[in-house]
């Protein structure tokens, strides 16, 4: 017998509005909001978001997962170097 699977619903602040994102499972939602954040330009980031499911856990873990993956851009986003006329 398969497992019930869950809903996911996670909205994503950005600079040129606010996205959707749904999933069928805490995996799929994981991968399609990290996919995601990979697109937008690091000096985007932290971007805010809401995770929204019935299974209150399941999104404290996602919502924990997604603002842990942020902080490690945001990390590698400082560290790097500025050239001169290329901007952050």
């Amino acid at each position: 017998m398969s497992e019930p699977s869950a809903t996911v619903a996670i909205l994503i602040g950005t600079p040129e509005g606010a996205r959707l994102l749904a999933a069928s499972s805490e995996r799929e939602a994981a991968r399609v909001a990290e996919l995601f954040l990979l697109r937008l330009p690091a000096k985007a980031l932290p971007a805010p978001l809401w995770v929204q499911c019935a299974d209150r856990a399941l999104g404290h873990r996602i919502t924990t997962y997604l603002a842990d993956f942020q902080d490690e851009r945001v990390r590698e986003r400082d560290a790097m170097p500025v050239f001169p006329g290329r901007g952050a």
